[in-house]
């Protein structure tokens, strides 16, 4: 139990030598009393670095419990407990002596290449790889930088790396467990878990302070197991693996693990009931939204129904007249076509008559013309041929009449063909807009539904270990550095 306490008269039990940084050296802790508590009767409750805290007032302090002076009791509370166990991520301490090489390895890696930049990424990255042996703390740096840089795949390979390298070295098997369940490598992640707990079990002279956070993070990891993605864990290996830290685990790190796990199993079913909450409410306006665009797509089927009737009497409008002209023309050059025949049958009979002519004047001048014969084939000569060329000049007329009306034809055609393709393109528009809006209409009839990335964010939100467990970066950073104070 966390106890924090105050100036009594009264003598009191002594304070934990760990616990007395926290107040004035003036102030003599053999005289003070607790006045707030960690306990069953919650009045306060805070999360610090995923730590929830539930904070009592002592009986013994009733004076406290005037108005005002619990809240004020609470923010000094809130104001000492200002190091919390769960801000421990560097769990191993780099071997004494350090080098003056790995001092400034980790200011290169750490500050150097550390802003998130493409640049940095790739120039961290060649400088580690340029390393020849480097220690453990150095490995552990890169990690760090890894993620910094979004490489979370690089910075699982590296932490596996140093596990094979350094196996009793802990931040390796805790950013291998942790990085393998981020990347959903579960079991893994369960071997690294029972190897990290193997080694905690063996280091004996570890801090308290740096196994309690162990521990809580063992606790959320196996809680984010057994819980937002159970159903994708091996089962019989996360119960082993479970039950070999409590086994082993020592009874106040026991309760800080099973605390954590609890606290994850209480975060998923509290964002599962938001979740579903937001689901319900989401469905609701979806539900009524729907009902509106229903209306509107039902309204405007209509329009659309209208509009394709319109269209398709237009089209036949179109049609209809275009074949009556035609028709008209057609029967015009029908007419023109016979009497086009007709003089030619014309001009056939004139040829031959006037060949049979040419023939009789041609005996005639051969010998001389008897007295009795009185024809002259001459002057019917002249007549015939100025009647053939009358008659083809007629029919040079209607062939020229009948070229117009095929022209005329091919150009109503021609015409009538854009109309209709025109106004049948305005009618498949029609015709999509109308299927779509069907295939709307079905998808509304079907029930409300929530859209695919809302589902997918939620879905991602429930199932991702960040959710439940964060490493920070910045803060594994600064606990790297100030094992290397710079002169």
């Amino acid at each position: 139990m966390l106890i924090i306490y105050a100036p009594n008269n009264t003598i009191a039990d002594p304070i934990a030598p760990n616990r007395q940084t926290y107040f004035p050296k003036s102030l003599d802790y053999k005289k003070m009393l607790p006045i707030i508590g960690l306990g069953e009767l919650t009045r306060v409750k805070t999360v610090v670095d995923n730590l929830k805290n539930t904070f009592i007032l002592l009986a013994k302090h009733r004076r406290l419990k005037r108005p005002g002076l619990q809240f004020l009791f609470v923010i000094a509370l809130l104001l000492l407990w200002n190091t919390p166990a769960g801000a421990y991520q560097l769990l191993s301490l780099p071997e004494q002596p350090n080098q003056g090489s790995t001092e400034q390895i980790i200011q290169t890696l750490l500050n150097e290449y550390w802003g998130r930049a493409p640049q940095n990424a790739l120039a961290s990255e060649k400088f580690y790889e340029n390393l020849s042996s480097p220690p453990a703390i150095v490995s552990v740096a890169y990690t760090v930088n890894r993620l910094q840089q979004n490489k979370t795949n690089e910075a699982k390979l590296v932490a596996e790396k140093i596990t094979e390298i350094f196996p009793r070295n802990l931040d390796g098997w805790m950013l291998k467990a942790w990085l393998n369940a981020l990347e959903d490598n579960f079991e893994t992640s369960l071997v690294a878990i029972r190897s990290l707990n193997q080694q905690l079990i063996a280091t004996a002279d570890l801090p308290a302070e740096v196994k309690t956070s162990i521990y809580s993070r063992l606790g959320r990891l196996i809680g984010y197991l057994e819980g937002p993605v159970a159903h994708r864990v091996n089962q019989n290996l996360l119960f082993t693996t479970t039950q070999f830290i409590i086994n082993t685990a020592p009874q106040n790190h026991l309760r800080e693990f099973n605390s954590s796990r609890t606290e994850v199993q209480e975060k998923y079913t509290e964002i599962k009931n938001n979740q579903a909450q937001k689901k319900t409410e989401e469905l609701s306006k979806v539900a009524q939204r729907d009902q509106k665009i229903e209306q509107i797509l039902n309204r405007e089927n209509e329009s659309l129904s209208d509009s394709e009737q319109q269209l398709s009497e237009e089209i036949e409008r179109i049609r209809q007249d275009a074949n009556a002209r035609i028709s008209t023309l057609e029967s015009q050059g029908s007419q023109i076509e016979q009497e086009q025949i007709a003089t030619s049958i014309e001009i056939q009979q004139r040829e031959k008559r006037l060949l049979y002519l040419y023939e009789q004047l041609a005996i005639l001048n051969l010998g001389p013309v008897s007295k009795f014969w009185t024809y002259d084939p001459r002057i019917e000569i002249r007549s015939i041929e100025f009647q053939i060329s009358q008659k083809r000049s007629d029919w040079n007329g209607y062939s020229f009449r009948l070229r117009s009306i095929s022209e005329e034809i091919s150009r109503l055609q021609f015409a009538t063909q854009q109309k209709t393709a025109s106004i049948t393109r305005e009618l498949k528009k029609i015709n999509g807009t109308r299927r779509r809006n069907l295939g709307k209409l079905a998808r509304i009839a079907s029930g409300p539904q929530i859209a695919d990335g809302k589902k997918n964010a939620m879905k991602i939100r429930v199932t991702s270990l960040v959710t439940y467990d964060e490493i920070s970066e910045e803060l594994y950073r600064q606990q790297i550095l100030d094992q290397f104070p710079r002169n």
